[in-house]
């Protein structure tokens, strides 16, 4: 099983300067990729302490390529609906050259009523802004003269885009995918792959939304078997006990920044997002006992989570674990040991020995 992190910071100005939180970053980077991680994914949020440190993935993986020679990097997830296609493909080529054709550029669209307020974007307009975005995007990476002529951009004919992507014909692309059948469906028609957090949708669902994706794969004709992303919230430690103290201690301020990002939907409802005005509650209403006993979260010693990862590779196999390890107010030396912990003692009992999944 390959086994990658992903970065969603949950801390602000007052816990840690954001050149302190990144240059953490970095050195954790640094040692999952001497370790034999597949994969560092980083998010895209604005302003809320909830992800509020990495409003530009793209940038962030730059500085892990530099410091880095193994690990994927992927954008877990861009949002084209708050981006210029033009940009966008520049940006994520130029990506992919920085690291030698390591990107894995995953797209989102973004949930926050707050963020499309500051972008100045109705909400109504998500779906179809992601969709025409990544399309168009695919075809700045393979085209000549290319024209776009969509509902949100029109330009064109345009010269060859600079610089064309290492990997041809373009990046794998992901889609961040969580509880619509539209977004699964669709993401199986186009070939993409998926990146999915399975505490959103217990397993039985998500079981059905996979299928969905994966019919959808087949009857376009795409060759191979998609790839999948799931991501968990984890916490290593010598002692199982005291992992699993410090997990949920963590875990609460994790919740506390949380519940302040969807306090943006109080007074909200959209049809693009049936249910997500009752998020805050959902999310006041967890507990981490629940999420360990439901297998949608990670922490103990080694020989545990070595058998929490096992199971997930039972339940989605042949996916790519991809671990949330500084969530909360975890700290750099904490991250640090549960990456080392995972690197040294837990990856090799997975037989995870190559960091490269193409």
């Amino acid at each position: 099983m390959r086994v990658g992190l992903t970065f969603l910071p949950t801390v602000g100005p007052s816990e840690e300067p954001a050149q302190d939180y990144y240059a953490s970053c970095l050195q954790v980077c640094e040692t999952a990729d001497a370790l034999g991680f597949s994969h560092v994914r980083a998010v895209e949020h604005y302003f809320h302490e909830w992800g509020g440190y990495s409003p530009d993935p793209v940038l962030f993986l730059g500085a892990v390529a530099a410091r880095t020679r193994r690990v994927r990097l992927v954008t877990g997830a861009v949002v084209p609906a708050f981006q210029h296609p033009v940009k966008l493909a520049a940006s994520l080529s130029m990506l992919d050259n920085l690291s030698g054709g390591r990107l894995d550029a995953g797209f989102g669209r973004a949930f926050l009523p707050s963020e499309f307020e500051a972008f100045g974007i109705p909400m109504s307009q998500s779906r179809a802004r992601m969709q025409e975005g990544v399309a168009a995007v695919e075809r700045l990476w393979r085209e000549d003269s290319f024209r776009w002529d969509g509902a949100f951009h029109r330009f064109g004919p345009l010269p060859r885009l600079l610089p064309v992507p290492v990997q041809r014909p373009g990046p794998p692309v992901f889609v961040a995918a969580t509880v619509s059948p539209d977004s699964f469906r669709w993401a199986g028609e186009r070939g993409y792959h998926l990146m999915v957090i399975p505490v959103v949708a217990r397993h039985e669902r998500l079981v059905e939304l996979l299928g969905i994706h994966r019919a959808a794969w087949e009857e376009a004709g795409h060759p191979g078997t998609a790839r999948l992303h799931v991501s968990y919230q984890c916490y290593v430690a010598e002692d199982a006990t005291e992992a699993r103290q410090r997990a949920e201690e963590h875990f609460e301020h994790y919740r506390t920044k949380q519940l302040a990002a969807y306090a943006a939907w109080r007074g909200v409802t959209s049809e693009q997002y049936p249910g997500y005005e009752q998020m805050e509650a959902a999310a006041r209403d967890t507990r981490f006992a629940d999420l360990l006993a439901a297998g949608t979260a990670i922490a103990g010693d080694v020989d545990e989570v070595t058998e929490a990862l096992r199971q997930v590779a039972k339940l989605y196999p042949d996916a790519e674990a991809s671990l949330h390890i500084r969530y909360g107010d975890i700290g750099h030396e904490e991250a640090l040991r549960s990456v080392t912990l995972l690197g040294s003692q837990v990856l090799p009992r997975l037989g995870s020995a190559n960091p490269d999944p193409s």
